[in-house]
């Protein structure tokens, strides 16, 4: 019982993860995660597909733990990318490589003219909206 419980979570797993990677959002991956769980427990090819997906992504998950408990994997992988992100963030203090690209790209100047456009538009929609209230209180005094 729990082996079939592991492999519909492992192909829960594995339709979650292609959801996200085709779709590009967590909707649409859970939404296939769902499917390939549902479909792991019919007896249909398709089910025997996601079974054995969920199968596969239950032995990579167990290799994964025995890997990180054999050789410490997970604090090495951490330390890694923090120095990556350091490193990283130093080298764009040190030689300015966002401002660099965004005076090539200008994304600043064109995300300043969206949001003065996007202020235009509401203070156009506020001037309507009262104009709009200032007759309605006109045909109201009128109508007394």
């Amino acid at each position: 019982m729990e082996e079939a419980r592991a492999k519909v979570m492992g192909a829960a797993a594995v339709g979650a993860a292609a959801g996200v990677y085709l779709g590009g959002d967590l909707q649409t991956g859970l939404l296939l995660g769902t499917a390939t769980a549902y479909a792991a427990t019919t007896a249909s090819q398709v089910g025997d597909y996601a079974e054995k997906a969920g199968e596969v992504a239950v032995k990579v998950y167990d290799k994964s733990n025995e890997l990180n408990a054999q050789y410490d994997i997970l604090p090495k992988l951490k330390t890694a990318a923090d120095t990556a992100v350091t490193a990283s963030s130093n080298l764009n203090k040190n030689y300015g490589i966002t401002a660099k690209i965004d005076e090539r790209l200008k994304l600043s100047q064109a995300v300043d003219k969206a949001v003065s456009k996007v202020d235009e538009l509401k203070a156009s929609v506020s001037d309507k909206v009262g104009d709009l209230k200032t007759k309605a209180s006109e045909v109201e005094s009128e109508s007394q």
